[in-house]
């Protein structure tokens, strides 16, 4: 599907984005908490995001009989926004309205594919990047209306007046499902295909399951939550930039906003009017906009109360405590990234802290006997970065800050899981000094094997495509990559770094006889042990152990020796 990442997951420093689609991309609240983001935790960066959405638009120029007037076509207006806007590249959202509503027929999908990649064509002619989003689901569960199920049928696929925007065909997400699949196939055609419709689906699922009166918006719309998951997910394909919690502004209702937060979306529509309708469009209900020039000033004065507001605010809401399973839990930011830092109940002499490098909570019976034993927990979101020169950059300054921010012991010990033994290896090979010991869970410690597949494993393309990107690599130049975990074995021998590695011998995803088996043996050689737990018959999952107490045992005979 491709990939925008940068080497070293650098986010582009200065760029121009153009957003089109329909409705949903008229409201626009996903681009809205984008540039919240980046205003509150970036602001250095001089991104640009022009939005351009229409509501009714549609790619394919199909309109259902009882619309209140012809759909507008995003082709009657490309040529002036690619020429208006000279956007670097451009994230197009359609879908939702191309199906008119009706059950799936041959005929409206060739439409929307053809609207879909004459629009692609032009893109690219323009020199842009080309960036297609799935259609959303469509969220049968949360329609207002009542859908007459018995009078639908799944069969049904005739051109009929009785489906519209006002009375969807009751099974219409079966529709967008195929649109979205599609989409997912665009891979040499586009620059980058985001899946925006599962991850939608998923949370509507979980909202529906935990309270069966939610409504995810009208079925068509999402609220903000939704927009919120399309944000997370942009922010995550667009810029690697991976986040779980969602902002508390996301909850709130409009009147109750942050300052700061009201100001970005006061921002949002203002530029976002007077670029629709500079560039122009066919819907007949035109939106109250300020000449493009006088509105693009207004917003420089704007960010200047943003990044006001934004001081003050930061001042007093740095972090929240919780609970978590009976400990203190503190989640907040250190360089536009999440932090989970646990503390226990009465900390040990010398602090020690385990450092979870990726999947923080999973398998964590270790984790849970050693803060009850007086450890803390730490944890830095640094997801899709693969361990990559840029993750370990961020993970020494991490370092530094919070072992001061909680007077933690100055080495900590990295727990490894999966993927997490890129980051921890890469981590301990380059800062040995800071590292007390290393418990690797099923590593990674070949990119070639895990995402690549290129051992008996299967690859995980879209990662392996990541992957290389961070790494600014090729297919060509990753054959004769020598900067793998694996790699840095006589460095880690030669720090005397006591490592202990737990793994299934059964594990295809990720190899033992590709990773973990040669790390023991490379250590071995060099004169360096380490302890290994085989598991026999178990593969990639479950990690650790349910007894913990070896693994527990490990980690206090490094701390006797160390004493």
């Amino acid at each position: 599907m491709g990939t925008l990442f940068q080497k070293d997951g650098v986010v582009p420093s200065s760029i121009t984005i153009a957003f089109l689609g329909d409705s949903i991309t008229d409201k626009g609240r996903y681009i809205a908490f984008m540039q919240a983001y980046f205003a509150q935790h970036m602001p250095s960066q001089n991104l640009t995001f022009i939005n351009l959405g229409v509501n009714s638009e549609t790619a394919s120029g199909l309109s259902e009989p009882e619309h209140p007037f012809p759909r507008p076509c995003v082709h009657e207006r490309i040529d002036a926004i690619l020429k208006e806007s000279k956007p670097d590249w451009v994230v197009v959202c359609y879908g939702m309205n191309d199906g008119i509503y009706h059950p799936f027929s041959e005929e409206r999908f060739a439409a929307y594919r053809d609207g879909m990649l004459s629009l692609i064509h032009k893109i690219k002619q323009a020199g842009a990047k080309a960036i297609v989003m799935t259609p959303p689901p469509f969220d049968v569960k949360s329609i207002k209306r009542d859908l007459e199920e018995g009078a639908i049928t799944g069969e049904a696929d005739a051109y009929s007046p009785s489906y519209s925007w006002k009375n969807p065909y009751a099974h219409y997400n079966d529709v967008l499902k195929k649109y979205a699949e599609w989409c997912l196939s665009l891979r040499d055609e586009t620059d980058a295909v985001i899946n925006i419709h599962d991850p939608l689906a998923k949370d509507f699922g979980l909202a529906h399951a935990q309270n069966p009166d939610y409504s995810s918006g009208d079925g068509i719309h999402p609220n903000a939550r939704g927009h919120w998951v399309i944000a997370q997910t942009l922010l995550s394909r667009l810029f690697n930039i991976a986040l779980e919690r969602i902002p508390e502004f996301v909850r709130l209702p409009e009147t109750e906003l942050p300052q700061w937060f009201a100001l970005v979306v006061k921002r949002h529509r203002l530029l976002s009017a007077g670029w629709k309708e500079h560039v122009g469009h066919t819907n007949p209900n035109k939106t109250t906009a300020l000449p493009l020039a006088q509105a693009m000033a207004a917003a420089v004065e704007l960010d200047v109360e943003i990044h006001n507001s934004l001081s003050e605010f930061n001042l007093t809401s740095g972090s929240t405590t919780s609970e978590w399973k009976g400990y203190s839990r503190t989640d907040y930011y250190f360089e536009g990234r999440e932090v989970i830092v646990v503390a226990p109940q009465t900390p040990v002499a010398g602090r020690p802290w385990i450092w979870r490098t990726e999947f923080f909570n999973a398998f964590a019976y270790a984790d849970m006997a050693l803060l009850e034993q007086g450890w803390h927990i730490a944890y830095y979101r640094l997801s899709n970065m693969y361990g990559c020169p840029g993750a370990v950059e961020r993970m020494h300054r991490f370092h530094a800050h919070v072992i001061q921010k909680y007077e933690l012991g100055a080495k900590p010990v990295l727990f490894g899981f999966s993927r997490g033994g890129l980051y921890a290896v890469q981590y301990a090979s380059a800062h040995q000094d800071d590292v007390m010991a290393l418990y690797l869970d099923a590593p990674v410690l070949d990119i070639s094997s895990w995402p690549g597949g290129k051992g008996s494993g299967s690859p995980s393309l879209q990662n392996w495509e990541d992957c290389l990107a961070v790494y600014g690599l090729t297919e060509r130049t990753a054959a004769d990559f020598k900067g793998n975990p694996l790699d840095k074995a006589e460095i880690l021998a030669n720090a005397r770094i006591p490592i202990l590695i737990v793994a299934g011998d059964a594990d295809e995803s990720v190899p033992l006889n590709e990773n973990s088996a040669i790390l023991e043996k490379k250590l071995n050689q060099l004169g360096c042990p380490l302890q290994v737990i085989i598991k026999p018959g178990v593969g990639h999952h479950p990690h650790s152990l349910e007894q913990p107490q070896p693994i527990v045992d490990f980690m206090n005979s490094v701390i006797a020796n160390r004493i």
